[in-house]
């Protein structure tokens, strides 16, 4: 079975991805409400005081979250990401036209009105990236842990195993 049919299989959603409230990730704040916390490092979610129903109480958050440290992008900006992506692209020598329409821009003038990205460009771009991530699994090596602040629904270090294996096999396949 498949890693996105496993997800899917987890929750109610027609999304693979869905917002926390369950709806489109599209219409999430995702900067301050997902990467600020991821990026930045955040506390554990403690317990707090409130007044409820006349009542003093002190209570655990509804959704207790993990401690979170700090990444190298702590203070960065989102949109670094997507640029480092288009600086792959480009080194990789994909078509102009192609890589601005990958990053939802519009390319002016007679260029961008009468150039269009076809099937065989996009597929030449997600096959670079494969290459580029099943390089990057292959030097990684299989012993890498990846810690997950929520558990996950399928275990996450045989899957990382399978894409290093998955890496050593295509450089057997290439010869290198």
């Amino acid at each position: 079975m498949r890693v996105a049919s496993r997800l899917l299989d987890t929750h109610n959603h027609d999304y693979l991805f869905p917002a926390i409230s369950g709806g489109l990730l599209a219409n999430a704040i995702f900067s301050y409400h997902s990467w600020r916390p991821v990026a930045d490092g955040r506390s554990a979610s403690e317990q707090f005081s409130r007044v409820r129903l006349s009542q003093p109480q002190v209570v655990n958050s509804r959704r207790p979250l993990p401690k979170v440290s700090a990444t190298s992008y702590a203070g960065k900006r989102l949109y670094l990401l997507r640029h480092g992506g288009k600086e792959w692209l480009d080194e990789d020598g994909h078509s102009r036209i192609a890589v601005e329409t990958r990053m939802g821009h519009e390319v002016a003038g007679v260029e961008g009105l009468y150039s269009h990205v076809t099937l065989p460009m996009e597929q030449q771009i997600a096959n670079a990236l494969q290459r580029r991530w099943l390089r990057f699994m292959a030097r990684a090596g299989a012993g890498l842990v990846l810690p997950s602040p929520t558990r996950l629904p399928f275990d996450l270090q045989s899957w990382w195993k399978q894409q290093v294996e998955a890496a050593h096999e295509l450089d057997r396949q290439s010869g290198s």
